[in-house]
């Protein structure tokens, strides 16, 4: 059978496995592409699923961008930034130390490695938060504002990781901080005058500025396109919001190629011939420290900050997926980590969201839910 009908097929099965289990997508995805790569050692050279990966990871990172809100983030900025940075100070402190002076790696690598075992998925976040209706409480509201520092402080510490600066970084941003006040404006009136057109110009203006952005950052400004990506869907966010009809378009074309596709490359990746009984045991140190730190980190910072919840909240943000991914990935095409350790990361990373999904669904009576019958704020 054809490689791309294969590729095709397996991404239909996969979804349907994880609606089926009960499980993210995302996962399901990265296992198809483990298992295609082992059988079929030639499909990872199919370009245009390279291309169409590479274009989900910048629409990842666009939507992270929107997922932020800035306006929840002030009122709840204290117990938020405190719970957000508890959570992913020490997973990135411990499994730093434990790559640099345990497994001898680059300061670089070991950094890279620490911030990509230390993030937390913001959507999974949301995803379980709204199944137990605990997103109009305040300790959701909470929990999604810490989530939201989580990633924003971890793509901070993956900018400042690969900064490669100059005189073209120093043009980049010349050029980068008009945009940011012309974007929005310049939106707006796309979004107004050419709005509902059967053309679609509104999502072509936002590829485009994606697209261009992502290859000045790139090649210009040596800045890795998916910061740049997160950046613009922040600047973006409100515009488009008040846009619903192109914000769900935008969504669906992620959602339902893009993004799979992205997770499926990722996951043909990993070569399992690779992992060795030395490198299955620092997978084994590595999924411990990761998550035993997060599951600490948040709880004990939960505890002190709310005084509940904090089994709960441990747990939760243990969910860890996409921007781990995108950093994994990153780390490999920039050739800080080998395809061995990128291999380990994202073995963790899908051990690591598993974990959290089993319990979250078998055993949701034994957690604490203090606020359930809290009244929406106003």
């Amino acid at each position: 059978m054809d490689p791309s009908v294969v590729v095709a097929l397996v991404l239909v099965v996969a979804a349907g496995i994880a609606l089926e289990i009960g499980f993210s997508s995302a996962i399901a995805e990265i296992i198809a592409g483990i298992a295609l790569a082992y059988f079929y050692t030639d499909i990872a050279s199919l370009s245009w699923v390279e291309f169409l990966g590479n274009l989900g990871l910048l629409g990842l990172m666009f939507l992270a961008g929107f997922e932020v809100d800035i306006h929840r983030l002030r009122k709840t900025w204290k117990t938020s930034v405190g719970i957000g940075t508890a959570s992913l100070a020490m997973p990135m402190l411990g499994v730093f130390i434990v790559c640099l002076f345990l497994f001898n790696l680059s300061w670089t690598a070991a950094g890279l490695m620490a911030i990509g075992l230390s993030t937390t998925s913001l959507a999974l976040v949301y995803h379980a938060l709204k199944e137990r209706g605990d997103l109009s409480g305040d300790f959701g509201q909470i929990m999604l504002s810490a989530a939201t520092v989580v990633d924003v402080l971890s793509m901070m510490a993956l900018a400042l990781l690969l900064g490669n600066t100059g005189w073209g970084t120093a043009i980049f941003l010349l050029v980068l901080v008009p945009l940011v006040f012309g974007l929005p404006r310049v939106g707006n009136w796309i979004f107004r005058r050419y709005g509902g057109s059967i053309v679609e110009f509104e999502l072509r203006f936002l590829m485009v500025v994606l697209i261009s952005m992502g290859f000045m950052a790139e090649h210009v400004g040596g800045i890795h396109p998916a910061i740049i990506a997160f950046a613009i869907g922040l600047i973006l966010s409100e515009v488009v919001e008040e846009h619903g009809e192109v914000e769900e378009k935008l969504r669906a074309i992620v959602f339902s190629l893009l993004a799979p596709i992205f997770f499926l490359h990722a996951g043909m990746q990993i070569d399992l011939s690779l992992v060795t009984t030395d490198l299955a045991l620092q997978f084994v140190i590595l999924a411990v420290v990761a998550i035993g730190l997060k599951f600490a980190g948040t709880a004990l910072s939960t505890h002190w900050l709310l005084g509940h919840s904090s089994i709960f909240a441990g747990m939760l943000f243990n969910y860890r997926l996409a921007f781990g991914i995108v950093t994994a990935t990153v780390g490999l095409e920039s050739g800080i980590i080998s395809k061995a350790q990128y291999s380990i990361i994202l073995l963790v990373i899908v051990s690591s969201a598993l974990l959290p999904a089993l319990f979250l669904h078998d055993t949701p009576n034994e957690l604490d839910r203090p606020d359930q019958n809290e009244p929406p704020p106003h």
